[in-house]
């Protein structure tokens, strides 16, 4: 019974597999001949299979059968975009020009759906803030429960952007009656981000001008992505600063910057062990503490696996968690009857 039970198993993504080998070849063959050049419709035909048709076809076969999160596909069509610059010759590659504006264009899409769900986001916005009258969670809330895994991405961009550019005049953000526990103060961690973002910007300015020399469009890109992961430093450097871990008599509320975040009800944490550095890696061990730069100082026992959530729908379940805190005493104390 196990062995058919494997076929199966891997069969969809076999399938997948075979049908990819045979579009790249098909259309290799068909940017190679004579009448590529001559007929004006193939590029875009090409193109169209590259970028659509591969990634339908994994969404099909792979993301629903093995139950994968959307976000897969962004590495997909990476791939399928940097295969179709392969196939197509540089004089036939204008269909790729318009992919400068995908981004504006998705950009409409997200808000064009925005405004035809709008009441629908209203009454998930107004039922959350019932239950909880505070305006960024509940339109967290609203955007995911309305435009499903396209909300997730852009509730995770947005609140990254909201970070890294207004983090500098944000409060932490901490509520009444609750013992507060920074990750921060006690580390390197701000010296580390620090170092690391002055580095990353001489990076970017030295590789832009070194890759504009030899091509134009390289050098865009490669702008963007340090940017990109600039920008993406920055808010995490900010986050941790504003959403340390909080402590209520009831609740432990435990957040790494705005990658990681767990609410769950004290009665759930069952032991809390020092650490003195990183544990013995375990199925149902978690180590939170890899982007504060610095060694666990804590282990949380949990009578039961938890879910810690972060950006983009990614989700991770153990029972044990490796935690740093600065006042990592104090926490144990406060934790006692």
């Amino acid at each position: 019974m196990t062995a058919p039970y494997s076929l199966n198993r891997f069969r969809p993504a076999s399938w997948f597999g075979l049908l990819f080998l045979l579009i790249i070849s098909l259309e290799r063959t068909i940017a190679t001949s004579a009448l590529f050049s001559q007929r004006p419709a193939l590029p875009y035909a090409v193109t169209f299979d590259l970028l659509v048709g591969i990634p339908g076809l994994f969404y099909w076969l792979v993301i629903r059968r093995y139950q994968l999160p959307i976000s897969s596909l962004a590495g997909v069509v990476g791939t399928c975009l940097a295969l179709a610059y392969w196939l197509l010759p540089v004089a036939q590659q204008a269909p790729l020009q318009a992919l400068h504006f995908l981004p504006a264009v998705l950009e409409g899409i997200t808000l064009l759906l925005l405004v035809a769900k709008g009441q629908r986001l209203m009454r998930s916005y107004r039922l959350a803030y019932q239950q909880q009258p505070h305006f960024w969670p509940c339109a967290q809330v609203a955007v995911h429960q309305t435009l499903g895994p396209a909300g997730v991405l852009l509730i995770a961009e947005v609140e990254m952007l909201r970070y890294a550019l207004l983090g500098w005049w944000a409060k932490p953000e901490v509520t009444p009656q609750a013992r507060v526990f920074s990750t921060y103060r006690e580390s390197g961690f701000t010296a580390y981000v620090s170092m690391v973002g002055v580095a990353l910007a001489v990076e970017t300015a030295v590789v832009h001008l070194l890759a504009n020399l030899w091509s134009a469009r390289l050098a865009g890109w490669l702008l963007f992505l340090d940017g990109y992961t600039l920008v993406m430093l920055l808010a995490h450097g900010q986050a941790v600063r504003l959403r340390p871990v909080l402590l209520t008599a009831d609740t432990l509320h435990l957040k790494v910057g705005f990658v990681w975040q767990l609410t769950v009800p004290l009665e759930e944490l069952v032991a809390v062990a020092p650490l003195r550095d990183h544990p013995t890696p375990a199925p149902d061990l978690l180590n939170l503490t890899k982007l504060l730069f610095t060694p666990p100082n804590l282990l949380l026992t949990f009578k039961q696996p938890v879910t810690v959530k972060g950006p983009y729908g990614i989700q991770r379940t153990g029972r044990h968690l490796a935690v740093y805190l600065d006042q990592p005493q104090q926490f144990v104390e406060a934790l006692k009857p």
